[in-house]
């Protein structure tokens, strides 16, 4: 006879966060003073912060879940996808508490703004760029492009990964320039297509999702170079570590990107710096 489970034991974490370890254990026992309800029906069994460098630190939960009879046959018959939905579901609502309280509400000041202005780049240096196409199973995530409809096929949808070496980011009045070994870096794309006014579909384009490292605990310097958009966490886990290893050993060629502003791959292209005419990226 089938034995259905009672429970199930769940850990999540979120690292590189913003904020000094005090001041994130200060808030963490708020919450815990009041049972964790913002987890609820969720049970906090755990937690630890770690400190981290910059500033930043690190946090874990541990939780228990009781099913319900429902969710226990449930869980019995499909146990990775409750489990994956559970901790989206978790890590979602610990980012959404935490970024409410990191992320400034109010208006950049005069100086805030100039500063901002400043260090915002104006084209990317890049290294032996190639392009890596992948599918994504958008099983238990959300859309992470509201204004955009994702194109979908038997529930996954297509990414599209520009990767390269990061060389160099010119900025309005300095340069910065990345020394070998050059960090491997990459743009990620998602299939898309516009939302009009009344509900009609437009045009199919690769929308921006963000910027990543090849090594992800790394990700968290890229908003220090002025590239503050990072691809969503529950899409940058799933994509392999293989994606990085695209390149032909000994060939160096150098691209230039101008249009770090543009919201679409089409509107995001390219160049090849040589001596004769610029190319397009195919």
């Amino acid at each position: 006879m089938w034995k259905f489970p009672k429970t199930i034991e769940l850990s999540i974490s979120l690292e590189h966060l913003p904020v000094l370890e005090t001041k994130l254990q200060e808030r963490i026992l708020v919450w815990e003073e009041s049972g964790f309800q913002n987890f609820h029906p969720y049970q906090v069994s755990a937690w630890k912060t770690k400190p981290e460098a910059l500033s930043h630190s690190s946090v874990s939960f541990d939780f228990l879940y009781e099913f319900s009879n429902f969710e226990s046959i449930f869980f019995f018959l499909f146990p990775k996808s409750f489990e994956k939905k559970s901790k989206s579901h978790l890590t979602d609502i610990l980012r959404s508490y935490i970024e409410n309280k990191t992320n400034p509400k109010n208006k950049l000041t005069f100086w805030e703004s100039i500063e901002q202005w400043r260090k915002k780049p104006l084209q990317l240096e890049l290294g032996n760029v190639t392009i890596v196409n992948a599918s994504l199973d958008m099983d238990g995530l959300e859309n992470p492009i509201d204004h955009r409809h994702l194109q979908m096929v038997s529930g996954a949808s297509k990414l599209l990964l520009r990767i390269g070496y990061l060389k160099g980011i010119q900025y309005k009045f300095h340069h910065k320039t990345f020394k070998p070994p050059y960090p491997k870096f990459g743009e990620c794309y998602i299939k898309t297509r516009d939302t009009h006014l009344d509900k009609s579909l437009g045009k199919v384009y690769f929308s921006f999702l963000g910027y990543l490292f090849e090594n992800q605990s790394d990700e968290y310097l890229l908003p220090y170079f002025g590239l503050n958009q990072l691809v969503p966490s529950p899409i940058r886990s799933q994509i392999p570590n293989e994606i990085w290893n695209q390149w032909i050993e000994g060939e160096t060629t150098n691209w230039i990107e101008s249009n770090v502003n543009g919201e679409e791959y089409e509107f995001r292209p390219v160049y090849q710096v040589s001596t004769s005419s610029q190319h397009h990226l195919k």
